[in-house]
């Protein structure tokens, strides 16, 4: 299993940006068979420097959430083993506090970045599978609105969608302005919204694109959600997946115990990845 920290020049954010990589091209037991090769055949083991290559990786584009950056699923969870086990790679980009939504003011396309250009830039860089059917995005809490927005923006590129936890505040967005908290106040809202009233079933609005998606006959990727039972965004969550579910989207959703942490994120992650289509 390999982990790799990419610096490259993204077009869609006009500057140098950071990605995690997680690439399953080893593991233990091919250098054992590589060793054994070595003794019972060592005209064959000097042809052989390395494992053949495998197929094409199928891909998992995963989000980080409010205040976080591309590193916080390798430190706070146990990705990589998860990954290595299960022969998927795993892409892991940075998206700011910005919900992975264009911002054309400031030329920060980050839904274009996710959506469109981090799948192709990767696919370049690495040996993934460029199959819609093999490629897949998710995120945790702001992370994952960003994946439920873009996956179905983008629908086209991704096969598959987790949402753990996610922070689906554009439910009456006006109700939860507050200035105690950063992320809730009027001016970061607006900062990544735009006018709050006129987000609701807007290019905004996960269950408007959703059923865009159903109405215009593209692709319908398939969603996984997953809450933890004491989740202020848990009520919001419910709401969204039955509202997907409504409109022709095929969800599977888990409302499992705790809050809105990384504790309950490793508990989640752990089974979405079992969910997902890898074999």
């Amino acid at each position: 299993m390999a982990r790799l920290s990419v610096d490259y020049y993204s077009p869609s954010l006009m500057r140098t940006t950071t990605l995690d990589v997680i690439l399953p091209i080893d593991d233990h037991g091919e250098a054992l068979g590589l060793d054994a090769l070595r003794r019972s055949d060592p005209a064959a083991w000097e042809r052989t420097p390395y494992p053949p290559q495998k197929a094409p990786f199928k891909t998992l584009y995963l989000l980080h959430g409010m205040s976080g950056n591309h590193r916080d699923f390798v430190s706070e969870t146990r990705i990589r083993s998860w990954a290595e086990s299960r022969g998927i790679a795993v892409v892991m980009p940075s998206g700011y506090n910005a919900f992975y939504l264009d911002q054309p003011g400031s030329h920060n396309y980050y839904a274009r970045f996710v959506g469109q250009e981090l799948v192709e830039v990767s696919r370049r860089m690495f040996p993934l599978s460029n199959r819609r059917e093999d490629t897949f995005i998710g995120g945790i809490s702001m992370g994952a609105y960003g994946a439920l927005r873009n996956g179905f923006k983008y629908a086209e590129n991704f096969g598959s969608i987790i949402a753990l936890s996610s922070a689906m505040v554009i439910n009456d967005i006006e109700s939860i302005v507050t200035d105690d908290l950063f992320f809730l106040s009027r001016p970061f809202l607006e900062s990544v919204f735009g006018p709050l009233d006129q987000v609701p079933d807007s290019d905004k609005d996960p269950r408007r694109l959703a059923a865009d998606v159903v109405y215009c006959d593209r692709p319908r990727p398939r969603v996984y959600m997953a809450w933890g039972t004491q989740d202020p965004l848990a009520q919001a969550n419910r709401l969204l997946a039955e509202r997907l579910r409504g409109t022709g989207i095929d969800v599977t959703q888990e409302e499992l115990p705790g809050g809105h942490d990384w504790e309950f994120w490793n508990t989640s992650l752990k089974r979405a990845l079992d969910w997902l289509p890898l074999r």
